[in-house]
């Protein structure tokens, strides 16, 4: 896992109010045992009620896009656990 990030533009993400919160740059597995560099960030949205996500965002194939997987949910302010999650995955190498 690595610990240091330049920071993707989250703005399609969030809403007024939503929370992004970075938790780490891990080499992620990929299909045909490529891995590839994702950033990984928790947010809690305040929309519709209070809901954290676990979000994964890589460099899209197409130059200077972005792509973003959505890895877990969880209603409430579950910010820290995702957070906990994430953080394993990435030292299991995405499984788990």
């Amino acid at each position: 896992m690595r610990d240091v990030a330049p920071a993707p533009d989250l703005a399609l993400l969030l809403g007024p109010g939503d929370e992004a919160e970075f938790v780490a740059l891990a080499d992620w597995p990929a299909r045909a045992g490529r891995t590839e560099r994702s950033w990984l960030y928790v947010v809690l949205h305040r929309g519709h009620g209070l809901w954290s996500h676990a979000y994964r965002v890589v460099p899209d194939r197409r130059p200077g896009h972005l792509a973003v997987f959505l890895e877990r949910a969880e209603e409430g302010d579950r910010r820290a656990e995702l957070a906990a999650w994430l953080r394993g995955r990435a030292s299991a190498g995405g499984r788990g």
